[in-house]
Formats: structure tokens, sequence, C-alpha cells
């Protein structure tokens, strides 16, 4: 067998210092650079007339280049996300949210000769991410100039709004992120509303009422250094509060976002960026940069070249791998405040880097450690399991991203388990159904990650039982 292993570096060690599950012994550390020697014959014998195990260390570099996925849909992920920054590697970033407005036809409407207390506009926070959120970030409702229609919207969609706002505030988020901060809204247009509410024609249905207001958008100042993560819901919208005549106990007409369609725009200005070239989606570009990185909702994910870990298993005989890692960082700097995405998920991919799925539309993935990673399906033929997809963890003290992935490799070397690069996905793949997938992270925020190209690798304890 040809060996191709010149571009591992391979350590031959004894049992210390493996994982626990292996006996302690002495260590024995040899580089192997580019030669034919068979790594699994390199080792300590604990007996030179006896011996039938080695065990063996293996570092394996994995190349990393990067992907703009295409048609990257934003609606309905129960989300509005807002805000934006600049960053030396991505560009400048800005986001905007878009929303239906919803209302409740069995709410009463004021009397005619009805008061009007105050209206005011909440924003249920789910997350702040960002630069000193000790400064007041600011957050702007604007009327839609056009409705919103039953159609998918992507990233790339936007619908033209008033530049005038109808409500805007300036927020300290260095407490607490996960709150809901209110405003009042312009008095110009609360009285305007709260005329039409006791005229009650634009409330009749709610046909009617998107006539009168086709939605909102809610946005950021991108030079403040902050993106928010709205909650879509009863917590997000517009309150009119109210008095009847003779009454001394304000009532409350909402008008939310709650069961309202509603999608998320991103534009990202990557120009004088080491990310510049990146401009077709589907293509993987390996930049001429030290570094790589993801960044959510903008879809843009890393690819993983898979053939260095082929290219190893093939100078192999008869061997079991006792643990399998895969590592990614530490990191680049982070801020407590502008944490990574906390899952990665290891997707199959193709050389048009596209998601790959089995014949019941489930996404393709390496699966967790100590699960099948093949199955039979219902007509007893074997498939790739799509039931328990490995997540990579992001641990915040070491900035290190890791995932036993034992199983998968064992599969890979001993059955008919096909070899695809993967997709890192900060998220949770939709079964093509259709379904939309609420639990897709990677669709609900603006977080990023970059690393440098050299602390993507592979870490594999192998042993191998010699024939007698």
């Amino acid at each position: 067998m040809k060996k191709t292993n010149s571009f591992l570096k391979v350590i031959s060690t004894s049992i210390q210092n493996l994982p626990a599950k292996l006996a302690a012994g002495l260590i024995v550390s040899i580089i192997i650079t580019s030669s034919c020697s068979d790594p699994s014959n390199i080792g300590l014998q604990l007996d030179p007339n006896n011996n039938q195990i080695g065990v063996f260390y293996a570092e394996i570099p994995l190349s990393a280049s990067m992907v703009l996925l295409d048609s990257f849909n934003t609606t309905n992920t129960e989300v509005l996300v807002v805000g934006g920054g600049t960053s030396e590697f991505f560009g400048k970033t800005e986001a905007i949210g878009f929303s239906r407005l919803a209302i409740n036809l069995d709410s009463p409407l004021p009397d005619e000769d009805a008061i009007l207390d105050s209206v005011k506009f909440n924003f249920q926070v789910q997350s702040v991410i960002g630069k000193d959120l000790g400064t007041p970030k600011s957050l702007n409702v604007h009327l839609l100039d056009d409705p919103i229609k039953d159609i998918p919207y992507f990233n790339f969609n936007k619908i033209p709004f008033k530049p005038e706002t109808i409500a805007n505030g300036n927020f300290n988020f260095s407490a607490q992120q996960d709150t809901i901060v209110s405003v009042h809204m312009a008095e110009t247009f609360g009285q305007m509303i709260f005329q039409e509410m006791k005229n009650g024609n634009r409330f009749g249905d709610i046909f009617a009422f998107r006539d009168f207001i086709p939605g909102i958008a809610i946005t950021g100042d991108i030079q403040q250094e902050a993106s928010f993560s709205l909650r879509r819901g009863n917590g997000t919208g517009l309150l009119v509060f109210y008095h009847n005549e003779g009454d001394t106990v304000s009532q409350v007409y909402p008008m939310t976002t709650a069961q309202s369609r509603h999608f998320n725009y991103v534009n990202n200005n990557r120009s004088g960026t080491p990310i510049a070239p990146i401009n077709t989606p589907g293509t993987a570009f390996d930049i001429n940069h030290p570094t790589v990185g993801s960044k959510s909702i903008l879809g843009v994910v890393l690819k993983i070249d898979t053939a260095p870990i082929i290219s190893f298993l093939d100078t192999l005989t008869n061997v079991t791998f006792n643990e399998v890692i895969f590592e990614i960082g530490p990191l680049e700097s982070t801020q407590a405040q502008n944490l990574p995405p906390n899952f990665i998920r290891m997707y199959f991919t193709n050389d048009q880097n596209t998601f790959l799925y089995r014949s019941d539309g489930d996404p393709l993935a390496v699966q967790a450690n100590d699960q099948p990673q093949l199955a039979r399906d219902s007509n007893g033929n074997i498939v790739p399991n799509t039931s328990a997809p490995a997540i990579l963890a992001y641990n915040p003290e070491s900035k290190i991203y890791l995932q036993r992935i034992t199983s998968y490799l064992n599969a890979l070397y001993r059955s008919d388990l096909q070899q695809n690069d993967w997709l890192l996905y900060p998220g949770q793949k939709n079964n093509l159904s259709g379904e939309q997938n609420l639990d897709d992270n990677f669709k609900k925020s603006l977080r990023e990650l970059i690393v440098n190209k050299n602390n993507i690798k592979l870490k594999i304890y192998y042993s191998k039982i010699r024939a007698f």
C-alpha cells in the first residue's frame, strides 16, 4: 500500500498520558516525517518476545475553507436580529428585523369619548452581543412602505420603510441582556392610531389592519457596535393604554408580533477585509489569510477537507481507535459579551458545497460518539444514521470547540460509510420536508468565530493488535 503520510506529524507513544481507560506506562515519542514507515510498527515493545499490542498517537492538521451558503432563508425564525458592527475580518455588518403586527379581534376597542393614556413599544430582548454594553444602545421602529407577503424571505431581502421612526430609545444592557425594555411612541403617531381605534374601521379584521399598518422594521446603530436578538411574540410590539370616561382603571390594546410573519435582512460590506473575495454562494474559498471564520445569519461557514483523514487511514492495518478528538481552537480574541456560537454540527457536503440529505430528507452528519453511524431504512437497506448528530461544544475558558468522534472514525475505517468533507454549521438543519426548524440558532444572531488555520486538528489515539 502506498504510504501518503508525509503531511502528518505522527507521535508514537507508550500507554502513559493516553486517555484514562488505557493502562499507564512509559513514553516514547518519535516524529514521522515524509517516510514510508508504517506507524503501526513504531512504538515501545513492552515485551520484545511476547508483545502483541502497540499504542500510538497521531495529530492530523485539517485545512478549512470558507463557504457562503446559498439561499439562506430567514423567514419565521422566532427572532428579529437588529444592529451590527464592524470588524477587521468580517467588515461592516448590519441586520434589520422585519415583521407584521397582529391584533386580537376579541379585544375591546375604546369608546368614542375614551381618553388616551399612553402608547408604548416593548422590545423583548433575548440577547445582546457587542462592545461596551454600559454605553446606551439604540433601538428604532419604522413603518413599512410595502406589506410583508406570504413568501419565503432570505437574508438578502429587504422591504422599503419610512426613514422617520415611530419609536426609538437608548438602553443600558450592562447588568442584564435577557429583558424587556420599553419606549413611548411618537406623540403624533400615538394620537393618530388611537383615533383609528375609536373609529374602528381599521380594526374590524386583520386584512384591514394590515392595510393600515403593513408592518414594521426594527433597526439599530452599527456605529454603537452592538446587535440584538429580539423575541417575536407578545413581548415585542405596540401597546395602547387608555381609559373610557368614568373609568379609573386603564385598559390596554396590544398590537404585537405574536403569530406574525417576520424575517431578517443582513447587509455585509467585506471590502478591504481578508474575506473580500468571498462573493459567490456555494463556492469554497481558501482565503489568503492565517485565519478563517464563520458568522451567523450572514451564512458564512467553514468547510473541512477530510482527505488527510483518509490518507492516514490508508497507512493502517488491523487497528482500533481508542479515542478520536476533533478540536477547533483556541479561537482568536473573544469577549464575554460577544461569545461565539455555543454549538457546531458537522454536516456532510460534496464538491458543490451543499448539504447532503438521506432519501427521507434528513440531513447527513457525523453522528455522536457511542452512537451507530449506520442504520437500516424501512426496506432493510443500510443507510447513514441521522438520529444523533455529534455536536462540537464551545468551552469559554479554553476558547476551544471539542468533540469525540471515535465511533465515526471506526465506522469510516471498518465499514462502508462514505467519506465526505464537512460543513461546520452552528445550528440545526431542517429536514427537506420543508418544516421550519425553530432550533436553528445560526439564524438568530450575529455571533461569529475566527480561528487560526493551524488550530483545526484531529487527535487520534489508536492501538494495533498484531497477528500471532
